[in-house]
């Protein structure tokens, strides 16, 4: 009998899989994982060049962009954002700037014109928050001409795993991530965002939902 049972060999492949198969599905979940931390970069770094875009065509002329299209841009990008929770996670910060020579003196500042956020993920705007400075800090320490109008809109979010963070983590690659996109505005007729006692003003960097 003892002969017998060595003998056998019908349970080895058996037993090799169940070997292999916590690895096998370590690799497949791990790849499941990447690839979703890639989708969610993409998705992110498109929101913003969409926003910033959708803002220079509509935040300046005669009319202007409305606090009401702001909150509808707002909730357009949470849908976009989707299965990605940016609400939740993330936060949209818009800004428009304009090169002012206040003196006339030569000098010209890059002066914040006004700013919008939206977002639980509350992260400092890289451009410097409005209710501290009036001047902004472009990226690559950009200057703009005189009166030129430009639109930054900075998206963050703070990635959540399917399964486990513990891929990045060994890998040292961050779960919270910031994407930014500028357009020039089409003219430089500017007009601030109309007021609409329906939509208050999110223009608080500190807070959640920006009021």
């Amino acid at each position: 009998m003892l002969r017998r049972f060595f003998a056998d060999r019908r349970g080895v492949s058996m037993l090799e899989f169940a070997l292999m198969l916590p690895l096998f599905l370590g690799f497949v979940l791990t790849g499941i994982e990447f690839a979703n931390y890639v989708m969610a970069n993409n998705r992110v770094q498109r929101l913003a060049a969409m926003s910033a875009d959708l803002v220079a065509q509509s935040g300046t002329g005669k009319i202007g962009v409305a606090e009401g299209q702001i909150y509808d841009l707002f909730s357009a990008l949470d849908l976009t954002a989707r299965p990605f929770d940016l609400r939740r996670f993330g936060r949209v910060v818009i800004t428009g700037v304009q090169g002012i020579d206040n003196d006339n003196d030569g000098k010209v500042d890059n002066k914040i014109l006004w700013q919008r956020f939206d977002g639980d993920f509350v992260t400092p705007p890289a451009l410097g928050c409005n209710l501290n400075t009036a001047v902004a800090t472009l990226p690559q320490g950009r200057q703009l001409i005189r009166d030129e109008i430009l639109f930054h809109v900075q998206v963050s979010y703070r990635y959540q795993p399917i399964f486990s963070a513990m891929p990045f983590r060994w890998l040292s690659l961050p779960t919270s991530f910031t994407r930014s996109a500028m357009f020039r505005a089409r003219n430089k007729d500017f007009t601030t965002p109309t007021p609409d006692s329906r939509f208050p003003a999110k223009k608080n960097c500190n807070t959640a939902t920006g009021l």
